[in-house]
Order: structure tokens, then C-alpha cells, then sequence
């Protein structure tokens, strides 16, 4: 075997895998998000170089993750072309999983504006424009990006597409993203949702009840922004946060704006003294504690940067204490 190859093996062997949900693949327990990676867009995250961009994608695969995670909203089709690039380079004897999204679309003559629709033909139109993106014949995880309240088109009419989208082979399983119980419940009666594509992190746990419906249901769970968009990589200083880029959605958000940042850092501050005396990063714990979740089968961590991959690649290997554990949610907490 190709030492290159053997070294990937290693690692994902290291980095272990979970079914996702009752019927889906085996993932391993950190997938790559290409949010990051989409440029310019109304929630774009600054600059991007989509050479660098390609070379994380490929990074990342070289170090084991078996799966990506995309939509067509970052950066209106860019992240999902940018991920077709890197696809293309590796063949098709070692692609990753690829998992997309539909239902926020965008219109030529307001640039870089997102909207919802997740009526059937627009979900069918979004489907052949990310197949053609992406390079491939059939998308792995296709999933409804966030409710539609804007056209009123009833979450069954949205879901039972996408279920036969399945049937017709361009789509292998079917999930759903920042959704609650009632939208859930009402998908499950139309077909099974393989998946649920929550915000969880020990900075957002909102979303922690639902976890429990997903394993009453056999649902797998990839939880999105588990470093709290940059914040829990513990490298963020409020100095950091005012060099943002004019363009980088953070740097108009509240949860990067006082009073909330002041806490948040506090955080960071009181994770970095456990993490410490165990020979760990901030990210580690942060990523540690989210694979802990009864019912979470992986988690989304974004990268623009190869090196940042290295960073967090090896935190799904880790096995932590339940004191660890519990002192890990005691200083988030505060």
C-alpha cells in the first residue's frame, strides 16, 4: 500500500466511525464544513483563496474524515463548486461522502442575498444544479437547509421531494437542518428523517432535547458550529474579533458583540485551565464534549486553512473522563 495511503488508513481508523442514525452510512465522528469556504455572501466569512480551498478539502480527506459537509447558500453555489474541484482531483475510488443541502435559494439580481423556497420544483431545480456543481451522479445526505415560512408550502409537499428524490437514485438519504419537534414529527409521517443537522456547542445547547427524538427514531445526528464559529478554538481574544473582516458575518453579530463576548471568553478562559494539565487544546474539550451526546453520530467542524484541520482532527479520538466531562459543562456554565 502506498505509504501515503496507509498513514490515511491509520488515521481514520484512529479517528473511529458511528452509523449515522438507523439506516445510514458509517461516518467518522468529524466531518469537514465548507461554510468557510463559500466567499462572498450576505453571511460570507471574509476573503477565501480557492486554491487554499481545495487543498483543505483534500488535507482533510488525506487525514481520515470521511465526509463533507456543503450547501448550495454558502456563498450562492461557490463552496459546493469549490467542493467539486477538490472531488474531481481525488477520483472517484477515494471520494468522500458528500453531504448538501436545499432550500435557500438566490436571485442574479440581488447578489449575495439567500431567501427560502422549498417548494417541490425548486427543490428539484437546486438538485440537478448541485449535482452538476458537485461533479457527482447521486448526493449522499441531501438536507433541508432551515423551514421555509416564506412561500407556505407545507413541510410535507418539501419532504416527500426529497424522499422521491431517493427513489428516483440521485439522493441516498435525507435529513434535515435547524428544524424543531412539530417539523420533525410531521417529516416522520411522510418518510424516515436519516438525519438531523443541529447548532450544538457548549456555548448553544438548545438544541439538546431534540436528541432524544432522534434516538427514539433511529435518527443520526451531525451537529453543526461545535466551536462556536471560531470561538472555541481558544484563539479568539476580542483583539481577534475587531481585526474581522468587513465582509465576515461575525463581525456583525451579537454573539461577538458584548455583553455576550465578555462571557463567552470567560469561557474559553476557564476550559483552557482544564485543558491544560491534560496536554489538550480548548477545541479539544469543546469537540470532546459535543461527541459525548447520547445520540450525536459526528460533528461538522469548518476549516479554510490545512493547518486548521490538523488542529481538530485528532480530538475525535479522544476518550475524556466523566469528571472531565462534568468539569467541562461546570466552567461553560458560568
Amino acid at each position: 500500500m502506498n505509504p501515503d495511503k496507509a498513514r490515511s488508513r491509520a488515521v481514520q481508523d484512529q479517528l473511529n466511525t458511528m452509523r449515522l442514525g438507523r439506516e445510514g452510512p458509517e461516518i467518522t465522528r468529524l466531518g469537514l464544513g465548507t461554510w468557510v469556504i463559500g466567499g462572498p455572501y450576505e453571511y460570507g466569512w471574509g476573503p477565501v483563496d480557492d486554491t487554499v480551498s481545495v487543498r483543505t478539502v483534500l488535507h482533510a480527506v488525506d487525514r481520515g474524515l470521511n465526509w463533507l459537509d456543503t450547501a448550495p447558500a454558502y456563498g450562492c453555489g461557490h463552496s459546493e463548486e469549490v467542493v467539486g474541484t477538490a472531488l474531481r482531483q481525488l477520483g472517484t475510488s477515494e471520494r468522500p461522502l458528500v453531504f448538501t443541502k436545499c432550500g435557500r435559494v438566490w436571485d442574479a439580481a440581488n447578489p449575495g442575498k439567500v431567501v427560502s423556497d422549498l417548494r417541490p420544483s425548486s427543490i428539484r431545480q437546486e438538485c440537478e444544479a448541485s449535482l452538476k456543481r458537485l461533479g457527482v451522479d447521486r448526493i449522499d445526505l441531501y438536507q433541508i437547509h432551515r423551514p421555509d415560512t416564506r412561500t407556505g408550502t407545507p413541510v410535507e409537499d418539501s419532504w416527500g421531494t426529497l424522499a422521491e428524490l431517493v427513489d428516483e437514485g440521485k439522493v441516498r438519504w435525507i435529513g434535515l437542518s435547524n428544524v424543531d419537534s412539530e417539523l420533525l414529527d410531521r417529516c416522520e409521517a411522510v418518510r424516515h428523517v436519516d438525519s438531523l443537522q443541529p447548532s450544538l456547542s457548549l456555548l448553544d445547547r438548545r438544541s439538546l432535547p431534540l436528541l432524544d427524538w432522534c434516538e427514539d427514531h433511529g435518527t443520526g445526528v451531525i451537529a453543526y458550529s461545535p466551536l462556536a464559529s471560531g470561538l472555541l478554538t481558544g484563539t479568539f481574544d476580542r483583539e481577534r474579533v475587531e481585526s474581522l473582516a468587513p465582509d465576515d458575518w461575525r463581525k456583525k453579530s451579537a454573539k461577538f458583540a458584548e455583553p455576550a463576548l465578555t462571557r463567552k471568553l470567560a469561557v474559553v478562559d476557564a476550559l483552557r485551565t482544564i485543558a491544560g494539565p491534560l496536554g489538550l487544546t480548548v477545541s479539544d474539550l469543546a469537540l470532546a464534549w459535543v461527541l459525548s451526546r447520547p445520540g450525536v453520530s459526528g460533528a461538522i467542524v469548518g476549516a479554510r486553512l490545512p493547518e486548521q484541520v490538523d488542529g481538530w482532527a485528532g480530538a475525535a479520538g479522544l476518550s475524556v473522563s466523566d469528571d472531565t466531562l462534568r468539569e467541562i459543562e461546570d466552567a461553560a456554565a458560568q
